[in-house]
């Protein structure tokens, strides 16, 4: 059996995602599908079913009408760091794609941790507000059945600023690339409060990941 790991993450509807100018993410979108012209691999063409009375700009055409609800289909194109982009770089296709509350939630399957983390580093990458909200561990690899979901949204908008800035300053590493005096002053705020910051940072990720 598969060793894979099933991933949702939520990102923006704005770009590069392509629904960008084409959904303000108010109305639910379901059953997004995908393909790319023979002829033409600059250009994604996408559909999707939603309420039949959306309100889409030119260039969105309604192609099947199945009364309550429709079938949409318009063309984009290729951007590079687009999600489905990225899925396809690394030869993972999107398993679910919706929209809902404003946001794009993509499902997918990864073979193994490796391909999930270069997923979701390239997702990051391109697209800062990435947040993972699921993992499941396929129930076959026991040895790798301890991943857990962590919620960024736990952790408050200056304590995410400062792991942030610590992380990629080289806080973390062994040896450290920066101390916490030059991270701190990096940031504009002493070192004690940096400290605070870290610490009560800390405790809200290991109390998810220990418990």
């Amino acid at each position: 059996m598969g060793s894979g790991i099933r991933a949702e993450v939520s990102l923006p509807t704005a770009s590069p995602s392509p629904f960008d100018g084409v959904v303000d993410g108010s109305t639910p979108i379901y059953s997004v599908a995908r393909s790319t012209p023979v002829d033409d691999p600059e250009t994604v063409v996408l559909e999707f079913i939603a309420d039949a009375d959306l309100s889409v700009p030119e260039g969105v055409e309604v192609v099947f009408d199945y009364g309550a609800k429709a079938a949409y289909r318009f063309e984009a194109p290729w951007a590079e760091g687009s999600p489905f982009a990225v899925l396809d770089r690394h030869g993972v296709p999107a398993s679910e794609t919706t929209i809902r509350d404003g946001r794009l939630l993509v499902t997918f399957h990864a073979t193994d941790l490796p391909t999930l983390r270069s997923v979701l580093d390239e997702f990051r990458e391109h697209c800062a507000d990435m947040q993972v909200l699921r993992l499941l561990q396929s129930s076959s690899t026991p040895e790798e059945s301890d991943l857990v979901t962590v919620d960024r949204s736990e952790l408050t908008e200056r304590q995410r600023e400062v792991l942030t800035a610590a992380y990629d300053a080289g806080y973390f590493d062994h040896p450290k690339g920066a101390n916490a005096g030059e991270v701190a002053e990096s940031l504009g705020i002493d070192r004690s409060t940096f400290s605070e910051h870290i610490a009560a940072a800390q405790r809200k990720l290991l109390s998810t990941l220990l418990d």
